[in-house]
């Protein structure tokens, strides 16, 4: 498939984006005061994708250790809403696109891109309304987890078809924040808390 013009690809994205059902647009996040966005734009596009891969493992390590409904909504529901606010997994698809090589594969590297962003949404839009109280009932860990691997799994396949090299660079910036964050945080600080308790990077394992 050949793209005559930066302008056909854009309207092509865009139909691509329609017809994928998005439940809820990603929330624009406010920056944080001390956070320092990498001065190329795909790359900073790539480490956030990279964070949401990170949280979708951190998420399920919360589902499989839940024993209660409640207790899990209320854990899941403010990380789930950070991971929204702060990575905005549909805007950065949407972004990096542009740059999909080779172009001809745009409709097979977005749609992985956008379902991946669905997934996210399912298992966000499922914390909300779903989880109760008491105990699980069957098959809802098993939604949740699927939608959480889902979504890390089609990432994975979206950023096939990004530059390897600024994806590499993105990720070994994960990897160096951990290590600081882990020397610099005290005692003081939750032992259950991810810098303590980190997960194994999803792209560790592959």
């Amino acid at each position: 498939m050949a793209w005559s013009s930066s302008t056909n690809r854009r309207d092509a994205l865009q139909k691509i984006a329609a017809t994928v059902p998005i439940a809820t647009t990603l929330t624009q996040a406010q920056p944080a005061v001390a956070y320092t966005p990498d001065s190329d734009p795909l790359r900073e596009s790539l480490y956030l994708m990279s964070r949401v891969q990170e949280a979708t493992v951190q998420q399920e390590r919360f589902v499989n250790k839940a024993t209660d409904q409640n207790l899990l909504k209320s854990k899941m529901k403010l990380t789930l809403r950070l991971v929204e606010k702060n990575y905005r997994l549909l805007d950065q698809i949407t972004f990096a696109s542009e740059y999909v090589t080779p172009a001809s594969a745009v409709v097979d590297a977005t749609t992985a891109g956008y379902e991946s962003a669905e997934a996210l949404q399912n298992a966000i839009d499922y914390v909300k309304s779903d989880l109760k109280s008491g105990p699980f009932e069957k098959g809802q860990k098993e939604y949740l987890t699927s939608n959480l691997q889902e979504c890390r799994e089609r990432l994975f396949d979206f950023m096939e078809y990004m530059p390897q090299e600024k994806l590499q660079e993105a990720r070994k910036r994960v990897e160096k924040e951990n290590v600081d964050n882990r020397e610099e945080f005290d005692d003081e600080i939750d032992a259950n808390a991810g810098v303590y308790n980190p997960v194994v990077l999803p792209w560790k394992n592959r």
